[in-house]
């Protein structure tokens, strides 16, 4: 997978279920926006990835290294069970790809740079959901329209 990755396009995805071993594939953890974080070489990731219009038409979404503020892009395929990711750091030129396979609700693999110069094994798990909205854990009041009136102090 080798290349260029143009205006996020895509590769075609076999999304079909897996019945022999007993789980379905890669494609059903990927069915629906999910959040997924782990680790990139040492380095700890947060991914969001998402299904394009048709399931078929493969993944993207964007991921980042904590403690830097940059998202790069991803966008791939499925096959069965495997994972594969092209990312871009400038959206146009691939700075590196991702092979994984699912296990469960994780991603194992490696990574490669796009020179083939760095290779980083990676552990990604699912986390939640990107659709989840968390409750606040105490109660929260809706703010009324009016701003909130302040004491009023006399003038000196």
């Amino acid at each position: 997978m080798a290349g260029a990755l143009v205006c996020g396009t895509v590769f075609a995805a076999d999304g079909a279920a897996n019945p022999a071993s007993g789980h379905t594939s890669a494609a059903s953890l990927f069915s629906e926006p999910v959040i997924l974080r782990g680790t990139l070489g040492e380095a700890t990731v947060q991914a969001s990835v998402r299904p394009k219009a048709e399931i078929d038409e493969g993944i993207e979404g964007e991921y980042f290294i904590f403690g830097r503020t940059r998202a790069i892009l991803l966008a791939g395929e499925l096959e069965g069970d495997d994972v594969f990711l092209e990312e871009s750091e400038n959206g146009t030129d691939v700075s590196g790809q991702w092979e994984g396979r699912r296990d469960g609700d994780t991603i194992r693999g490696n990574w490669l740079s796009a020179d083939g110069s760095v290779s980083k094994p990676f552990v990604l798990k699912a986390v939640e959901p990107a659709t989840a909205v968390k409750q606040p854990a105490w109660p929260v009041k809706p703010r009324s329209a009016q701003p909130p009136r302040l004491p009023l102090r006399p003038v000196q």
